[in-house]
């Protein structure tokens, strides 16, 4: 991969990773609406999901180095900041409400929150018709989706024949119709990666796919369409979190094609060197600052005196709240190199 489509994509991360924190911003319990609109933080998700599907089948491609070490890779990266995030929501929930009992009242499941967390943990918080969060920690949802699209895709590559339908089976009979639905938002992602080696463009013609996506892009993401909201309210039964699945297919699609015409075109050769550090500074504490925030942002609310109307006062939160996070994820990735060394053990990986 190019510098440029790698800078591209990790620009995509944060852009997507930031508007999520300031969508949660907005809610009114931590500001009277001063931030994002509640409907994008999906559609930025879904960006999550086209990026994840590019850059997994990039390393399989490129690094492939067999079954084992693909599930101890995705392993290690998913429990260095998942583990962290689920022991610091837990403390910081239960330090908030004995500031504050009343305000987290209606903000976490009464209930069975051993077993929520050990849900999350195991990633089968949103299998068929289970909907489930860890205490306030909600971001968590997309998480299981995640995990499980890893799952089939291992799936898909390493194995062949009866056995690769018997492994699609049972990955599909364990998730259920919900997480399958966003499936093939992941899969644009895998296709735009293959396509871009498969089936290259000119530049010409890349630069107009890119500007027409891009203003669609923006367009869609700032806009209220829907389909069947009165028959499939977003976040609730049936399908919660994959209530809009036509709209998020169309919606990755279109992202897929951003991506797979800007690998083509190369908009900018030369970036400069300060603002290529900041995307990929930034960009690494992404996958942090999305299981982290909301917690904070709760403890926040709940334990300070400020102003919801106030911008200054809610910014210098939100600041904070990305001081801290970078701390947790500088921990966090330190933990990685461990967790790796677990599932090589547990896989019989030998690294010497």
């Amino acid at each position: 991969m190019n510098k440029s489509t790698s800078l591209y994509l990790d620009f995509l991360r944060v852009i997507a990773a930031f508007g999520v924190l300031l969508v949660h911003a907005n809610l009114p319990w931590f500001s009277n609406g001063l931030f994002l609109r509640p409907e994008l933080g999906h559609k930025l998700v879904m960006v999550f999901f086209v990026l994840s599907g590019y850059l997994i089948a990039f390393t399989v491609d490129k690094k492939n180095k067999g079954p084992k070490v693909y599930l101890v890779d995705r392993f290690s990266r998913l429990y260095s900041v998942v583990l962290p995030a689920l022991l610091f929501t837990y403390l910081l929930d239960f330090l908030g409400q004995r500031i504050n009992p009343v305000f987290y009242v209606d903000k976490i499941n009464s209930g069975h929150q051993l077993i929520r967390f050990f849900v999350n943990f195991t990633y089968l918080q949103q299998v068929w018709t289970l909907c489930t969060k860890p205490s306030t920690n909600t971001p968590f949802w997309s998480i299981s989706y995640e995990f499980w699209y890893y799952m089939m895709f291992w799936v898909l590559c390493y194995l062949s024949g009866y056995k690769r339908y018997i492994g699609i089976g049972v990955v599909a009979l364990v998730v259920g119709l919900k997480i399958i639905l966003l499936l093939p938002v992941w899969y644009f992602g895998v296709w735009a990666y293959k396509f871009s080696s498969k089936m290259p463009i000119s530049a010409k013609h890349a630069k107009v796919v890119f500007v027409f996506s891009l203003l669609a892009i923006v367009g869609l993401t700032f806009s209220d369409i829907t389909f069947f909201e009165d028959r499939l309210p977003y976040g609730k039964p049936p399908l919660y979190f994959s209530s809009q699945f036509l709209f998020d297919w169309g919606y990755g699609v279109i992202i897929a094609l951003n991506i797979y015409s800007f690998s083509a075109s190369i908009f900018v050769t030369e970036i400069p060197v300060f603002i290529s550090r900041v995307i990929k500074y930034l960009s690494s504490i992404t996958f942090s600052l999305y299981l982290f925030h909301i917690p904070l942002l709760y403890f926040a609310a709940a334990s300070i005196p400020y102003n919801r109307s106030n911008y200054i006062q809610t910014v210098t939160i939100l600041i904070v709240v990305g001081i801290i996070v970078n701390i947790l994820s500088k921990i966090s990735e330190k933990q990685r190199f461990h967790f790796k060394k677990l599932f090589e053990r547990l896989f019989n990986i030998n690294t010497n």
